[in-house]
């Protein structure tokens, strides 16, 4: 069985030897921006590209689904029970992110351009 100490022991590994800056500079080179609707197709790869293989890896199994709502992106579904006389935990987060203002940026420092 995992540990507390073991998964701080990982966690400071991963951030130590770049892995979460690595993590963290994939997921912003993604633009999920749902105020730009040239940037939709994004919303859906940012959750099967970068957050869905993130997810199954610490054992949750993974759905998309449509949103109802029209112009918005898809939904993610994320389940993993350890057991079922546990308390159940709701995890919530979104690929949308605010537009980018691309113009704004300096040459070469836009990111994922």
């Amino acid at each position: 069985m995992a540990t507390r100490d073991g998964a701080l022991e990982r966690a400071g590994r991963f951030f130590d030897q770049g892995g979460f800056q690595d993590l963290l500079a994939r997921l912003v080179a993604i633009p999920s921006t749902s105020q730009e609707a040239e940037h939709a197709p994004a919303l859906r790869r940012y959750l099967e590209e970068a957050i869905s293989p993130w997810l199954e890896r610490m054992g949750f199994a993974i759905s998309l689904h449509e949103n109802p709502e029209p112009g918005f992106g898809p939904i993610l579904m994320a389940t993993r029970i350890e057991d079922p006389a546990l308390p159940t935990a709701l995890l919530y987060g979104h690929g949308d992110t605010v537009a980018g203002l691309d113009a704004q940026w300096s040459p070469g420092l836009t990111p994922g351009r």
